[in-house]
Formats: C-alpha cells, structure tokens, sequence
C-alpha cells in the first residue's frame, strides 16, 4: 500500500512522518466557522484528487464528518473510526445538535464504521446512525506493549507520586483531580500531585483550562505541573499510580499505556474507562464527576503496601497484553480494506 497522510499540525511532526516513509499532506485544521470549513472540505477533496485513493481512513469527529461529505461526493470507500462520542449526546448548544444531525447522513454511506467501545456503537446502531452489519467494536487504539513496557521507578525521594496526563481540559477530569489533590494535601503530606499534558483551547471554552487556573493551582502548591511530553514512559515510571477522572473515552490512550508499564490507575466507572481497569483489581474505579469519591480511591491507593500495588501493576499489564493488543486493531483495519479491494 501507498500511505498519504492528510493532516495539519507542526511542521517538526510532519516532517518526522515523511522520514517514516509517508506521504503528508498539511490540509490545515478547521472550526465552527462556515469558511473555514467550507476551505477545510476544499484542501481535502484536492488533497484526495491528487493521491487518487482507493480507500479513506478517517478520524476523530470533524474529518469523520467533513471528511467523509468529500469521500461520499468523491465516491471514495471510506472507513471511519468514531474515536469516542464525548459529550455529543449530552450537550445541546448548536455545535453538537449539528454534528448529531450530520452523523446521521454522512455514515449511512460509509463502507465500515470501528467503534472504540461497546457502548458508543450500540448508541449509533440504536439511533439509526449506522446499521449494525457496519458496525465493528475495536480495542481502542490498541497498545504497543513492547514499547510501552516496565521500566524502574524514578521517585529517588520517596514520596508517593500521583500522575494526571492528559490534554487540560475539564471533560478530562482536571478540575476533580486538583480539588481531589486540595483535599488529599492534609492526609498525604508526603504524596505529590502531578499534571502532564498540554493547555488546549481548540475545545468550546467552557470545556477549557487556561494558563491562569493552571498558574493558580502551581502557586497555591497543589500540583506539580510537567508540561507536556512527547514520550510519557519516563514519566508513568517516575510515578506510583496514574489518575484520569475523565467524565468518558473511546479507549483511554492514557490508561492504557500507564497499565502496560505495570502502574495502577484510578479512573471513572465510565465509558471507554472501566473497560481497561479492573476495579480493585488493576486500580479503582471512582464515580465520575465526584471529588470525595476520587479523593477516598487515591487514598486507598496511597495507603496500600507496595507488594499489592505492584501485583495490581503486574495483573494490569497482563490485562491489556490479552484484551487490547495493537495488533488486533491493525488486523481488523487490514480485513476492511481487503474487503473493499475484493468487493470492486
């Protein structure tokens, strides 16, 4: 096969794709405003007139729904990854009662649609968004477990060290975890309480942190901010148990990898959560949006001996070896395509 990547993004990241082999084409970003969209849907049909493309994979929801308008008008076999609902269904400002509507037209002519949990796909399939003989369940992303595989813990000054990845925004769980952390400082006063991942305002604003509230909770010493990491592995390593209150996923990346290097999580019994951790099993699982509840789980975390926390470690690692192995979800996309390949 011949791979063309259509994207945007820093220069840097796509440069590093092209060294990899891949075709790159930057067709910008778009928002909720008509002409930007209106250029995005432009860049894209050029972009696949020039790459001539026999199928197209597509990702995450504005390429699912822009993306696929140009594959249907293009006549292009389209394979669509729904890579997590979010608030889609819960929300009713214009945006999402947009994008409910448009889901609707654009995956009744998709060729294959992958969901990333169960849950999201029977909401698809009950709402009349996709017929289930299209529909498909993979294991998220999948993991690289060798990759993402147990490294020695760096935390040479003992103090029992919580870790929060994720981009900061508040469907994540951030504000629950620092309030969490707020209350924790007293009980835990060796613990420390750690935030990586990048400040993001491509989201609406009032799912947005900014750079204040962030400077804020490192002033009044609650957390410990990183920054952001391209390779997390040194990170999850310096840490004792990974935290994501995350109000719901398709497959969490972030639980995932933490689970493979062998490191509890603490996560929401939730959607595209719960399905990777085992609750006092692999981690705890706490009730979404409750700062008491994640408070009392981190603590428990916290006050476990470390036989037990590494033997959660070890039975998380297992785990997702068994259930989430990337290769799976490569299969699964290798058959689709030979699928439609066959079927011209």
């Amino acid at each position: 096969y011949q791979v063309t990547i259509l994207t945007t993004g820093k220069d840097a990241d796509m440069e590093q794709a092209r060294k990899n082999g891949f075709n790159v084409i930057d067709v910008k970003g778009s928002t909720q405003n008509p002409l930007d969209i209106f250029i995005y849907m432009h860049n894209l049909s050029k972009a696949l007139k020039e790459t001539r493309a026999s199928v197209c994979l597509t990702f995450t929801i504005r390429p699912a729904i822009w993306g696929n308008v140009v594959t249907r008008l293009q006549q292009i076999p389209t394979i669509t990854n729904i890579t997590g609902i979010g608030p889609l269904f819960a929300r009713k400002n214009i945006a999402y009662r947009a994008a409910r509507t448009l889901y609707k037209f654009v995956l009744r002519k998709t060729t294959k649609i992958f969901f990333q949990n169960y849950d999201d796909m029977n909401i698809f399939v009950e709402k009349g968004f996709v017929t289930a003989g299209k529909a498909e369940r993979i294991p998220g992303s999948g993991i690289d477990y060798t990759y993402y595989s147990p490294m020695p813990a760096r935390n040479p000054d003992g103090k029992f060290i919580f870790l929060f990845i994720s981009r900061l925004v508040k469907d994540k769980g951030i504000l629950e975890y620092v309030e969490a952390s707020r209350l924790l400082k007293k009980e835990l006063p060796g613990a420390e309480f750690r935030v990586l991942g990048p400040v993001w305002l491509q989201n609406l604003k009032d799912n947005t942190v900014t750079e204040k509230e962030l400077r804020k909770w490192v002033d009044e010493n609650i957390i410990v901010y990183s920054g952001d990491a391209k390779d997390v592995r040194p990170h999850i390593a310096g840490a004792d148990c990974i935290v994501l209150p995350s109000y719901r996923e398709g497959t969490s990346n972030v639980l995932l990898e933490a689970a493979a290097m062998e490191r509890p999580c603490i996560t929401c019994n939730t959607t595209g959560c719960k399905e990777i951790i085992e609750d006092g099993v692999t981690g705890f699982l706490c009730k979404v949006k409750d700062v008491s509840d994640l408070a009392s789980k981190m603590k428990m975390m916290a006050v476990l001996s470390p036989a037990l926390r590494a033997g959660m470690g070890i039975k998380a690692r297992q785990k997702v070896i068994r259930e989430f192995d990337k290769q799976i979800v490569i299969d699964a996309y290798l058959n689709a395509i030979e699928n439609i390949n066959t079927a011209k």
